[in-house]
């Protein structure tokens, strides 16, 4: 089986992060020869052409190398070779990044489909498939539209960039002191006095929707993330930042424990998975915050390049990489367009 990821190494800062660890083990993984492009080299090629070039990657990979495997991508080899694509490249994605990748389907399979993840990453997804599971939500790009929500929901909300992860693209918005203060955990707090550049703020322009959430003010409880493949439940842990930030992703200060999953979670899993699965986004990340009831409400559901295989090893002591490396097998033999799906419980 020829294997082929895709990311930029050099954003992994810390060798236990998963993506270094994917890597790490599917190096040694035999009988797959593992191949891998940095996510800006997947332009080099012309546009309709399936001639690309990668790094092989086989042994055992220190993480210094992994950060170089940039360096060695010179090795000539055509997409239609390729048994599978994995792209786990961080958003946010470039312009032109998801129709280069939706070129190559054409002459190969991915894990994640291009064009399905072209469709999911736009900003009234979610609210179309999960709208009973998740808190109140709205989708605007209007900053009056934004006010009133605001004024509807205590004065306090969240809002969402779409091409975003890790907490980066995530804002909270609170009326303190004659001012509108935004808080991003990497930009931390910016005082505004009027809304619409509170608006301006966040948009990268100002067409750009965003996703306007209701604050969940029981945020200290964690965020729960519960790993999907295909349909099969993983496992699922608890994020909860260690200083109490409202932000409790691990590129923050998050600690991570091992976590049950409800019958309410699995309900909601069950009821929105095959709205990924027939767009074929088959590696899902379901992220769960608690609500003044003490329910578990879905806050986003991350496709594609997700987090988590290394942190459930880790916390569970089971082969959850080997569980992943297998069925990645799996599906690569599975003919193009088979849409098969069984949600069951690990």
């Amino acid at each position: 089986m020829k294997f082929l990821a895709i990311c930029d190494p050099t954003r992994y800062k810390r060798p236990p992060l998963d993506v270094p660890t994917f890597y790490q083990r599917l190096s040694e993984k035999k009988p797959i020869d593992f191949f891998h492009i940095p996510s800006d080299r997947i332009f080099d090629n012309p546009f309709y052409s399936p001639h690309i070039k990668v790094a092989p990657v086989s042994g055992k990979l220190s993480y210094e190398r992994f950060i170089k495997l940039g360096d060695f991508a010179h090795s000539p080899i055509s997409l239609e070779e390729i048994d599978l694509i994995f792209c786990r490249t961080l958003k946010p994605f470039p312009p032109g990044y998801l129709n280069q990748l939706q070129n190559w389907e054409q002459f190969v399979k991915f894990v994640n489909s291009p064009t399905g993840k072209k469709e999911q990453i736009q900003a009234d997804f979610l609210l179309k498939v999960a709208r009973s599971f998740i808190p109140t939500t709205i989708i605007t790009s209007n900053w009056q539209e934004a006010l009133d929500f605001f004024a509807q929901n205590n004065h306090i909300i969240v809002a969402k960039q779409a091409n975003s992860c890790g907490g980066r693209g995530v804002f909270k918005i609170e009326y303190r002191g004659g001012k509108f203060q935004v808080d991003n955990f990497l930009a931390g707090v910016r005082e505004f006095e009027h809304f619409i550049d509170v608006m301006n703020y966040m948009q990268k322009s100002p067409d750009d929707s965003l996703i306007l959430m209701k604050y969940l003010s029981r945020v200290n409880a964690g965020d729960k993330r519960i790993v999907v493949v295909d349909g099969e439940i993983y496992g699922a842990y608890i994020r909860r930042s260690a200083s109490g930030h409202w932000i409790n992703n691990v590129s923050g200060d998050g600690e991570c424990f091992l976590a049950e999953i409800t019958s309410e979670e699995r309900e909601a899993i069950a009821a929105t998975v095959s709205a990924y699965r027939d767009r074929g986004l088959h590696t899902l990340g379901y992220d769960f915050l608690m609500d003044e009831t003490g329910t578990w409400r879905i806050s986003e559901i991350n496709a594609g390049n997700i987090g988590g295989f290394a942190r459930l090893e880790l916390l569970t002591g089971q082969p959850v990489m080997e569980r992943l490396f297998a069925w990645l097998q799996g599906f690569a033999r599975r003919p193009r367009g088979d849409r098969r799906i069984a949600l069951r419980a690990s």
